[in-house]
């Protein structure tokens, strides 16, 4: 889609767009191998995607043994970010380059369909801005190196949002079935793309009110994600299990995913660190303020270290609070219904948080991220349009320069252990 649609833009455009994918495709390949081991989360998603590398069973078995000492397989998410892995390491060998490549190529297409989007929206100037941003954006590049499935997540919603705008301004079956895929691919990634199924189905039944045009057509939202849900199982199927074991596995994930008793010393709500879990005392952090990051790796290089912080750009946290504020203001005065859209895509990936039965992470709001990008752009733009376009400017490379500062605790490039401290702007970041 993303290659069709450049072919409708104009040369400066294209070249602008390649350009800036290929820098954040740089920076995110530059020593994506390092740590040279599991770190975090890979301990469940790239054992597991090893696992099903190999066609073996026990991924999908939530009572199986660890495959080794400190692992685990990852049966608590659907398994298409893992099978998309798993292709990675059948090409690539079980090795961090091979867990990690697939990330970084979807991070770098997320750059590509914030622009998409955003130039649908609001127009050529805006898109320029919101890629810039995204691409820019610390906690959205870690999470382009790490084998995880958020990113992955945030790409596919992205994608579907753009198919959804075209169905909504051109009402072509197509385009609604191409939606219905991405949403497929989405919640065939993690049960949050549930919530991309609400906004999008929102949208057109609100559409359809409005042309007086109810169709039948609007059940394939629950069809198609349905279908590709189930065929993303398709390994689990092949293997021979029967609907009984698979009913019972979703019966093991929603029981986790409830659980209230977990801990972790980096837990948040959406709106609470929660270090001792929910029942225990809370303080105040809510993600919205970049307040606390979670603390990836560290890995020795000799005298220096390298250290992982899933720490989002505090110039875009900061500031898309602004850039949010805004665009309400803008809503309420102009009812355009791609700034609801923009809207809705930003709330509903971090609002349902608020009221989760378990602790969650900072990195849980990415799937608002590219949304919160766009807001940002769009404010940017609009004080580029007036007399203070140089404020627009220097806002942009505050943020840019802002990344460049942080990369080195977000890439986990070598520094003295001892500089550290300059990074920490808040207590909490520790």
């Amino acid at each position: 889609m993303v290659i069709i649609y450049f072919k409708c833009m104009s040369w400066r455009l294209t070249i602008f767009i390649i350009l800036i994918c290929v820098i954040s495709l740089v920076l995110r390949l530059y020593r994506l191998a390092e740590p040279n081991r599991y770190y975090f989360d890979e301990v469940y998603h790239a054992v597991t995607a090893k696992a099903y590398a190999d066609n073996n069973p026990a991924a999908y078995d939530p009572f199986a043994p660890a495959p080794r000492e400190g692992t685990a397989y990852d049966w608590l998410h659907p398994p298409l970010a893992k099978l998309i892995q798993a292709l990675s390491i059948k090409i690539l060998g079980d090795n961090s380059l091979g867990w990690r490549l697939p990330s970084a190529i979807f991070g770098v297409a997320l750059i590509a369909a914030v622009f998409v989007l955003t130039n649908i929206f609001f127009g050529a100037k805006s898109a320029i801005f919101a890629s810039l941003i995204i691409a820019f954006e610390n906690l959205t590049f870690v999470m382009s190196r790490i084998t995880m499935n958020d990113i992955f997540l945030s790409f596919f919603v992205v994608v579907s949002f753009i198919w959804t705008t075209e169905y909504i301004r051109f009402q072509r079956v197509r385009d609604l079935i191409i939606s219905c895929i991405f949403l497929g691919l989405a919640i065939s990634t993690k049960w949050t793309g549930i919530y991309a199924i609400g906004v999008v189905g929102s949208f057109i039944l609100w559409d359809q009110i409005q042309k007086k045009s109810l169709s039948l057509k609007f059940l394939l939202l629950l069809f198609i994600p349905g279908v590709i849900y189930l065929v993303s199982y398709g390994q689990f199927w092949l293997q021979g299990h029967n609907a009984k074991q698979f009913i019972d596995l979703h019966k093991q994930i929603w029981w986790y995913q409830n659980r209230e008793d977990l801990k972790h010393s980096y837990g948040t709500t959406a709106l609470f660190c929660a270090p001792e879990g929910l029942d225990a005392m809370k303080t105040w952090c809510p993600w919205i303020l970049d307040v606390r990051p979670v603390y990836f790796s560290y890995e020795q290089y000799g005298e220096k270290a390298g250290y992982i912080y899933a720490l989002g750009n505090p110039l875009i946290f900061w500031g898309g609070i602004v850039s949010i504020s805004y665009l309400i203001g803008r809503l309420i005065e102009e009812r355009k219904r791609e700034i609801a859209f923009l809207l809705a895509g930003y709330f509903v990936f971090w609002l349902p948080w608020v009221f989760a039965p378990r602790i969650l992470f900072l990195y849980h709001y990415l799937p608002s991220i590219p949304f919160l990008a766009i807001s940002i752009g769009v404010f940017l733009s609009d004080i580029y349009k007036s007399k203070f376009k140089y404020l627009a400017i220097l806002g942009l490379l505050a943020i840019i320069l802002t990344f460049f500062f942080f990369y080195p605790i977000t890439s986990g490039y070598p520094i003295t252990p001892e500089s550290i401290e300059k990074f920490m702007w808040l207590k909490t970041w520790r």
